[in-house]
Parts: C-alpha cells; structure tokens; sequence
C-alpha cells in the first residue's frame, strides 16, 4: 500500500531537494536522459518512457519519450500529475497494472492529461545517495509487468548513478575496512619465488611462485574499491569456468582463491610482444596465428548463470566515453542505434587484448594470459582490438574479412568505435607521430563501418 504521507515528507526532505538541485538537471530535454529514454522504451516495448526528478511542488523531465503535448515540450509537471513521487517516498521500485484501479493512484491526473494506465518506477540515485526521482515505463492500456521487465528498468536507472554524481564507495588500497594494514594469507601449497613482484593489473600485484612444484603466478588484490573487487571476481570466476569447461585455446588454469588471492599456473613461453614503446611487427604466419587464436577464443560459452553475470553493459560504455568528450554525441546516437540491432549478439572475450597477453608455448602453439577484464561482450571485440595492433592495412583487411566471414559485422563496428575511443583516453601527451596516425585510422575505420552499415 502507497504511504502518502510518508511520500510527502519525504519529497519534502531539504537534504533530497538539494541532492536533485546538485545533480545539475533540468525542465529541458537533456541528449543522454532523452538516449536513456529511447532505449528503454524500445526494450521493455512501452510507448511512454520518462526519467523524472522529483522537486518540492513538481517534477521535471530531462529524459522524455512518447508523452503528449503539451507536457513533452514543457518537461514538466504539477504533482498532481505524479506517480514517481511515491516511488521516491518509499525508496523501492513501483509496478501497477492499471493505475485506475488503485485505490491511491485512481484519482492521479496523469490518468487524465498524460494517458498514463500501467506504471512502473524505479528509484533514481543522485548526489549523497539520495532519492531524487525514478525512471519510469508507461503503457497506455492495462499490463501485467514481468520480472525480467522490471529488472531491466532496475538496471537501466542503475546507469544513471554515476551521471546523476553518486559517489563511488572507494576505500584506500592495501588496508581493510576498518584502515589496519593488509597481509595476504597465503595456502600451505604455495611457495612464493625470492624475486620483486610485477604489476598485475590495476590494483593487483603478480608473485612468482610453486604450486607444489608447479610453476603458477599469484595474483593479489591490492585495492580495496567496489570496482576492483569485483574485477578481481570476475577473474578468479572465469579461472574457474575454463578449468572446468576449457576453451579451444591453452589459458591459465585455476588453482586456489580467496577474495584477495588468485592462483594460477604460470604459463611458460616466449613473449611476442615488442619492447615497450615500439609498434608490433609481427610476420604474416605470426599475425594469423594471433588473429585466429582470439577468434577461437570467442567461441567458448561459459556455463548460462556465469554468462549472464559477466555481461558488459555497452550503454554506460557509450555513455562514458560521451560524457568524457571521446565521442560526439552524434557517435554516441549512432552506437546506440546499432547496439540496439546487434544487443542479443555476445560472446566471450578476453576484454583486454594486447601482444603482451599472448604467449608462445614451447609446442609453439599460443596461449592467453589476464583475464581480469574477460566477460560476455558484443561480438568481436578482440578482433576489434587486434584491428588496432595490426602492422599494416593487409593485417587489418585480415580482421575485418573474419567479422565478414563470421556475420559479426554490425557488432564488431561498435566494438571497434569503443575501442578507438578508448585507446585516444590512453595516448598520453607527446605521443609518437605513429601512435596518433593509428588511433586517427582506426577511428576513420569504424566511421566507415557505420556509414555502410546505413547508421
């Protein structure tokens, strides 16, 4: 049962007002609330989709799509008009399936004036994790809304914490929770080599060491974020995954993990990675062979409840890059357009391929190290990266013919747009003529891409 007065009080809160003043949004469209909108709308299948923050007397909407006139172009409403208010009032999410039949709702004017007949809202996080509004799907004829829908208007409104200015929870690296400093337990198994440890990713340290005589590398979590943490999962799972069901290309093998310690053997091989700061020049044999590793790579599928669990979200990926200036929001528009088309479209990748993730064994044939950013991505992202890499324009006609041969076009377009965007927040000041002319390339690529796919 909706508590009307709590929601008033509630609404009313000076702290909660302040948070929706700093979130910096107002009665205007606003391009990425407006892109939100448009995407949920057309995945949940409602004609109405609005991101609304709640005020002291009336609630306004940066993010509108499919509301009549005259409130689409006033992006705003009266109270009286508003059911997100209760949603901001009780913190949780609101589904009903015919508003007219409630015994709060029934006499709402947005029953009236907005057409509304099934709601659903969910809260809107903004500044000091306060309530400032909800995102919410409208249907103009009575419906029963299904678990999987209201878990995907869940997540859709989880997107907007970072631009709504929610703070991440990040503790200080290398202490616990409560500030003590932090020593790693190691197991009785483990014997750790008398050498200094290597960098093992963000956050991460990599130690040397023997598995009962085996050669593994343990890798330990060093920073304490939400973020590191669980990338750090992330690895330790997907270790796990490919020990029991492994891929068609050698990877390292799980050994032993707690929250803060993986171990995994340690692949011994040759490098094909250049000494830093020089571009890779790998022969054409060498070239295939790393081309066809990622795509075997691509067709390993983790079991289905991991699979759904390391799923990218691509929307924040665009939105991120846009909110950092690395796309135009024409780029942006244009993304999420396509990823629209190609969303169901996933497979594993590595996540963060480069040569120095690539091993020769001594059998010669090649290995994959450092999956921390592995998951369920678009596909072709690793072809997507190794189009970057590629020494020449045969090496990248090489990439794209096998996002051809493998029908994964539209995807890999979206894959290697990111990946330029990406790989430009990277170059740092000063950074070589060849370096530049590559990212300028790659980008001029993917544009490409975009226009012949008619988006």
């Amino acid at each position: 049962m909706i508590d009307v007065v709590n929601a008033a009080a509630v609404v009313r809160d000076v702290a909660r007002l302040h948070a929706v003043v700093a979130t910096g949004l107002h009665a205007q469209p606003t391009p990425w609330c407006d892109r939100l909108a448009e995407l949920a709308s057309r995945i949940l299948q409602v004609p109405i989709v609005l991101l609304v923050l709640v005020e002291r007397s009336r609630q306004i909407m940066p993010g509108s799509v499919g509301l009549p006139e005259p409130w689409q172009r006033r992006r705003e409403t009266p109270l009286t008009h508003s059911i997100c208010q209760y949603v901001v009032g009780s913190g949780r999410l609101l589904a009903v399936a015919d508003v007219r039949r409630d015994p709060v709702l029934h006499t709402n004017h947005a029953i009236r004036d907005l057409g509304v007949v099934a709601y659903a809202g969910s809260p809107l996080l903004g500044p000091g994790n306060q309530v400032v509004g909800a995102l919410c799907a409208i249907d103009v004829k009575p419906r029963t809304w299904t678990e999987a829908e209201l878990s995907t208007l869940h997540r859709l409104a989880a997107r907007c914490a970072t631009r709504l200015g929610v703070p991440a929870d990040a503790r200080p690296a290398g202490r616990d929770s409560g500030g003590a400093l932090w020593k790693p337990t190691f197991p009785p198994a483990l014997t750790l080599d008398r050498r200094p440890p290597a960098a093992g990713g963000t956050g991460e340290l990599a130690l040397a060491g023997r598995w009962n005589g085996e050669p593994v590398t343990a890798i330990v979590r060093t920073a304490d974020s939400p973020g590191a943490l669980r990338r750090f999962r992330r690895r330790a799972e997907i270790a796990v995954a490919m020990r029991r069901d492994p891929p068609r290309v050698p990877v390292e093998e799980h050994r032993w993990h707690d929250d803060r310690v993986l171990v995994v053997t340690r692949a011994v091989g040759e490098p094909l990675h250049q000494p830093p700061g020089r571009r890779p020049r790998l022969g054409g044999a060498d070239w295939a062979a790393v081309v066809r590793t990622a795509a075997l790579l691509s067709t390993w599928q983790p079991p289905a409840e991991d699979a759904r669990r390391w799923t990218v979200d691509y929307t924040a990926w665009i939105d991120r890059h846009e909110r950092a200036g690395r796309l135009t929001p024409d780029e942006a528009g244009r993304l999420t357009t396509l990823l629209h088309r190609c969303e169901r479209d996933r497979t594993f990748a590595h996540g963060d391929l480069t040569l120095r993730n690539v091993i020769r064994l001594p059998s010669r044939r090649l290995a994959l190290t450092g999956f921390a950013d592995g998951g369920m991505y678009l596909a072709g992202l690793d072809l997507a990266a190794l189009a970057h890499m590629a020494p020449d324009a045969a090496g990248r006609r090489a990439v794209l013919q096998r996002a051809v041969d493998a029908d994964i076009v539209e995807p890999f377009a979206v894959n290697l747009l990111l990946r330029a965007a990406g790989q430009a927040a990277l170059a740092r000041p000063g950074a070589s003529a060849d370096r530049l002319a590559g990212l300028l390339r790659a980008r001029h690529d993917a544009l490409r891409l975009l226009r012949d796919l008619g988006v």
